[in-house]
């Protein structure tokens, strides 16, 4: 394992303008020429957004029952979720997905609009039903079981982006994620010109970047995902480490795989002028206080991404410091996506300095 050192400058930065999640769309677009989609660098997320219905119960969970508790819509969909983080961090995003023309599909370009993410490269497809995620949790928010209706997935196929290449390509780089079928990733990944970072979504749904990883500047699975996708079992540092190398000779520039608490690890294969040497880091998790599971990955998959709008440069131990903290402050947060701002990572970061 190659031992790095963190460098302190970027914690003592000045902040980066970030907008308020709940501010003012109109307002703050007229007076942010930063956030101009059309003038400057942006970053596009390709992938899914749902109208995510929630039901946690008050109490213990009785089988076969009606439990009193809280019902609550909110957007997700790991395309919209890594989205609203991004422009939560000051990002001007583009999200290019697709929903229905039902009351879904009008709340939940309401709600994009007042996150300040851009969705003129989106498509609203009148006669299909908006994606829908519905999940039950137990009395603490951890997820007992959920349905997922989202169909409408599919229609973001090669011929539908062909005709958005040209914007995805002008972008700094491009976020996809698994809910993206095998054919369409595949496609994007020969087209796509700009650096593809990709997030693997589940084990279910891993083996669609099976085709594209050569093409990947960044990929994000869990332990399970990456075991789905290499054939190795992590279970520790070591295999965790196996994997990743399978990955590396895949193509993959950068992997990081998450493992709950066992933390985040990163590798990335450095060629110099005479050999090639496989960086590997482990970087533990955060001290955390878990309000819920929900909405960790897809934090720590933005984080990322805003690492390398910001700096593609970046060290890896700090690059996978910054996708733990995002994670850290969304485990925090009963929202399936945090108010994850600059200097709330800064700050989180700072614990561990």
């Amino acid at each position: 394992m190659v031992e790095r050192n963190i460098s302190q400058k970027w914690l003592n930065e000045p902040p980066i303008h970030a907008v308020h999640p709940y501010a003012d769309p109109v307002s703050d677009w007229e007076q942010q020429d930063n956030y101009d989609i059309t003038q400057d660098r942006y970053v596009v997320v390709i992938g899914g957004m749902n109208m995510d219905i929630c039901g946690r119960p008050g109490l213990k969970i009785v089988s076969r029952d009606s439990n009193p508790g809280m019902v609550t819509l909110s957007p997700g969909g790991v395309g919209q979720n890594i989205a609203q983080n991004l422009a939560h961090l000051g990002v001007p995003v583009s999200l290019v997905t697709v929903y229905g023309g039902d009351e879904n599909g009008a709340a939940l370009a309401a709600a994009c609009a007042v996150n300040h993410i851009d969705l003129s490269h989106a498509e609203c497809i009148n006669d299909r039903r908006t994606s829908t995620y519905l999940f039950i949790t137990d009395e603490t928010g951890d997820m007992q079981i959920a349905v997922n209706d989202m169909g409408i997935c599919e229609e973001m196929t090669p011929e539908f982006l062909q005709r958005r290449i040209d914007f995805i390509n002008n972008a700094a780089l491009c976020v996809v994620e698994a809910n993206l079928s095998e054919d369409t990733l595949t496609w994007l990944g020969d087209h796509v010109t700009v650096p593809l970072l990709g997030d693997t979504v589940s084990t279910f749904k891993a083996h669609h970047f099976d085709h594209v990883l050569a093409h990947m500047g960044v990929l994000k699975p869990n332990h399970l995902e990456a075991q789905e996708l290499t054939g190795i079992a992590v279970q520790d540092e070591e295999s965790a480490q196996a994997a990743a190398t399978a990955l590396l000779d895949r193509g993959v520039a950068t992997v990081c795989i998450s493992m709950g608490i066992r933390g985040m690890l990163c590798a990335r294969r450095v060629q110099n002028e005479s050999s090639v040497t496989d960086e590997f880091v482990i970087v533990p998790p955060f001290p955390t206080k878990i309000a819920t599971a929900n909405g960790a990955g897809d934090a720590g998959m933005a984080a990322i991404a805003w690492s390398y709008f910001d700096n593609p440069a970046r060290d890896l131990e700090e690059l996978g410091r910054i996708s733990q903290a995002a994670s850290s402050v969304a485990l925090e947060c009963t929202k399936a996506v945090p108010d994850l701002t600059v200097d709330r990572l800064r700050m989180k970061l700072a614990l561990l300095a």
